[in-house]
């Protein structure tokens, strides 16, 4: 049985987390004022309606009425119990030392568990085949000989081998595991409804795991010369999707976190590679291009990314599209790129030049954005032959116009004195071009690879657009035109939903109440007094019970909805808190709440009633029972505004 997560661990990952850098991993926000507006990542919202009050570290969606904390956004996004999200966000801001305290898996993650187990069974299967059977030893040699790879190091990262006998299904069946699990699973092949075989039959595997180090899937490399699918991967489902996990971070996350940049990567022996020349942050995409899920999880962890993608031309042409892509979503985010000699991936530089050679490369070959990017327009031109380097140029002045101005001037000189074009004219054309190319700001890099003009960790992860801007340019495809969309209309124009007059004087009342004591005891003295609407007498006891055990010297909104943990009663909190909290408790403003409260809840009572019996009687065609609740209902009103 797990251990209560005490008051001081639950606090302290409260105020470590960072409430918008948590939702950006899930919806692009935007700073409006002193909060951050984006569209709710709970339904689909074309009305940006969701907002996040980063000094309060509060949310709260005016569309679907969802409100809460770092806590709660998790226990609703991803399923955890209130436990489990505060250990997760624990061990995201590198809290340790909670061991103690892991509970059980919330019912999410209790529908997988059957999975996870099944794939934890078939790595420690594959492994133990590959390293201490027969049936493995042609593997091994593979990896041995031809990947130069030590035991220890296959034993590292989890290396396995399927041979062709179907031996994961013969396990799995041996040992009663239920057929819907096993097609679940995705690690067997189906035809006509069986289950005929295992998915990566004579295949090196290397296991994919989340951040956590939980096996997710298998990437499996065929040892068949004649095999047409060489490579191949678990296929797309609830618990493995390719565009959020990321290769290896669960053994490099610590390293990212304490400092050292996250290197991406295209293959998996890249990212062994990099790690045995002593590269500590280095992860890989899988068969896919960089998402802005990868981005965002990268840029919780570190300020700096770097791209170490192959020299051929698909490698230069990843970099394109993962530049503007980082810069996008992650404009505070120092990015550089590592662009290997000979077209040769990290792998083959390892195991071509020696490991010394791949240790100097990945640490002292690093180039900012821009001048990688100038670098890849050169190839394949004669930049002595006039039309090509005219060529040249025109690739050349949409990349200095996302340049800092100190790259800009650098650039443009080196070009001056490379190819004996004037200063003057140079400076020139980039002018006619940047007229005539307005850039807007997802085009614009604040500074580049400089630290100048960057927002400091902890302040979100999506540029301070203006509020009409729509993006023209797709990140992904790295300058794709898509088609200008309409203005998206801002939460604040959406209708309010209708609060009674007595509703909005309890909010009033009972913030009040919380807020200054000393008014709460005059309050408590009215005889006969009550909240017409049981949530608020009920907030009030909840608070009662949370100020004994935290204190009622300074109220914490966060900390209050955390130990509330009713959705419907946090949205109240929210609301109130917005109305009243700005406003200093008065005594005037007390009476008047509690003359609104007693004089017109009675009222409004009466008059809903009234309301409801013409209804009836007017759907029923009793005319002499109408004639009468009108006249009620006339002299309701004028009994009441006589007042």
């Amino acid at each position: 049985m797990a251990e209560r997560i005490p008051q001081a661990v639950i606090d302290e990952v409260r105020s470590q987390t960072n409430l918008v850098d948590l939702v950006s991993q899930y919806t692009q926000l935007v700073k409006r004022g002193r909060e951050w507006n984006g569209s709710c990542p709970f339904h689909e919202d074309r009305r940006p309606s969701f907002f996040v009050d980063d000094k309060k570290q509060v949310f709260h969606c005016f569309s679907c009425g969802r409100s809460g904390t770092a806590f709660s956004f998790l226990m609703e996004k991803e399923g955890y119990t209130y436990p489990q999200a505060i250990l997760k966000l624990a061990e995201d801001e590198g809290i340790t030392g909670l061991d103690q305290y892991q509970g059980q898996p919330s019912a999410k993650q209790e529908k997988f568990q059957k999975i996870y187990e099944l794939y934890d069974a078939a790595q420690k299967l594959y492994t133990h085949i590959l390293l201490n059977t027969t049936a493995g030893e042609q593997a091994l040699a593979y990896l041995k000989d031809d990947r130069q790879l030590d035991e220890e190091t296959i034993r590292q990262y989890s290396l396995g081998f399927v041979p062709s006998n179907n031996v994961l299904l013969s396990y799995a069946r041996e040992h009663n595991i239920d057929e819907a699990v096993m097609t679940a699973a995705e690690l067997f092949i189906e035809r006509d409804g069986e289950l005929t075989r295992d998915r990566f039959n004579n295949r090196v595997v290397w296991p994919i795991k989340n951040d956590r180090g939980q096996v997710l899937g298998f990437s499996g490399r065929s040892l068949d010369p004649d095999n047409p699918a060489k490579y191949m991967n678990s296929p797309e489902s609830p618990f493995f999707n390719k565009g959020k996990l990321l290769y290896n971070l669960d053994q490099s996350k610590g390293n990212i976190r304490s400092g050292q940049a996250a290197m991406i990567f295209e293959g998996f022996m890249d990212v062994i590679s990099a790690a045995m020349a002593g590269v500590g942050g280095a992860v890989a995409t899988m068969g896919t291009a960089l998402t802005e899920e990868h981005v965002r999880t990268l840029a919780k962890l570190n300020d700096k990314i770097t791209l170490v993608y192959d020299g051929d031309a698909a490698g230069q042409k990843a970099a394109k599209r993962s530049i503007p892509l980082i810069r996008s979503v992650a404009p505070e985010v120092e990015i550089g790129v590592i662009a290997l000699a000979d077209n040769r991936d990290p792998d083959e530089v390892r195991r071509e030049l020696g490991l010394p050679a791949l240790k100097q490369a990945l640490s002292q070959a690093t180039q900012t954005p821009t001048e990688y990017l100038i670098n890849a327009a050169k190839q394949g031109k004669n930049l002595q032959n006039q039309a090509q380097y005219l060529d040249f140029l025109k690739e050349v002045w949409p990349i200095l116009a996302a340049a800092s101005a100190v790259e800009l001037d650098y650039f443009l000189k080196k070009i001056s004195e490379d190819y004996g074009s004037s200063l003057d004219s140079l400076q020139s054309e980039f002018e006619d071009y940047r007229q005539k190319h307005p850039q807007s700001p997802s085009q614009a890099s604040p500074s580049t690879n400089s630290n100048a003009g960057r927002r400091p960790k902890g302040q979100g992860t999506a540029p301070a657009w203006d509020d009409s801007f729509i993006p023209d340019i797709d990140p992904l495809s790295g300058g794709d035109l898509v088609q200008p969309a309409e203005r998206v209309p801002n939460w604040q124009d959406a209708p309010k939903p209708k609060v009674s007059q007595v509703e909005k004087a309890e909010r009033g009342l009972l913030m009040t109440m919380i807020q200054a004591p000393q008014l709460r005891e005059y309050v408590e003295q009215q005889p006969n007094f009550s909240f017409v609407h049981p949530q608020y007498q009920l907030l009030l006891m909840l608070y009662d019970a949370f100020s004994q055990e935290h204190g009622s010297e300074n109220f914490d909104l966060a900390a209050f909805m955390d130990y509330v943990q009713k959705p419907e009663l946090n949205q109240k909190l929210m609301a109130m808190d917005r109305e009243f909290s700005a406003i200093d408790p008065q005594m005037d403003a007390v009476k008047d709440y509690m003359r609104v409260v007693v004089s017109l809840a009675p009222y409004e009572e009466e008059l809903k009633n009234l309301q409801a019996k013409i209804a009836q009687a007017k759907n029923q065609h009793d005319d002499a029972a109408l004639i009468t609740l009108m006249t009620e209902l006339i002299n309701l009103k004028k009994e009441h505004f006589q007042q």
